[in-house]
């Protein structure tokens, strides 16, 4: 009867899962869900955000911006951070950048759109799309900087500096 009781608990708990993730497999869908509350992005603008911040931290021999996923770090920080007021003004921006560029961005090259940002670095305006360009470099340097890729193997970042070391010989003063 303990055999039974416990084969009968093994497939409820393995029917549970299954109902559990039923809907997970059912849904699977080339577009990706929003995890932010406040800005919502297609799967264009999370592209365009990502072509623009490898443009500004390209891959060279080190991992660049892409590679690091900081366009994803860029959208937490204006979801959290921002107002919303503020958040309104980036999503503009971001809607105004290929008029600004007045090309598409991402079927330039990388000169072009290397020349293209800076440009748009050296303007002096309150439009929406400098405001979206300078809040997404600023951002995007931030999250390079604080990423796990930078801090353990360009920085040399250790988690407890100046920790004890046993194997190192100590000088006796004597």
């Amino acid at each position: 009867m303990i055999v039974s009781r416990r084969v009968l608990l093994k497939q409820l708990a393995l029917a549970s899962a299954g109902i559990a993730l039923a809907p997970s497999f059912i849904s699977c869908s080339s577009k990706r869900s929003s995890l932010y509350k406040d800005i919502v992005l297609t799967e264009d603008q999370d592209g365009m955000l990502a072509l623009i911040s490898e443009t500004i931290i390209p891959k060279t021999k080190t991992p660049g911006a892409a590679d690091t996923s900081v366009h994803e770090f860029c959208v937490k920080m204006i979801n959290d951070c921002l107002s919303k007021k503020d958040q309104e003004k980036f999503i503009k921006g971001l809607d105004q950048f290929n008029t600004a560029a007045k090309n598409d961005f991402t079927s330039m090259d990388s000169a072009g759109r290397l020349k293209f940002l800076t440009e748009l670095n050296e303007r002096k305006s309150e439009e929406d799309v400098d405001f979206f360009f300078k809040t997404m470099k600023g951002l995007t340097l931030r999250g390079y900087t604080s990423s796990e890729y930078f801090l353990t193997n360009v920085q040399g970042y250790k988690i407890i500096p100046g920790r004890f070391q046993g194997c190192v010989p100590l000088n006796n003063p004597s």
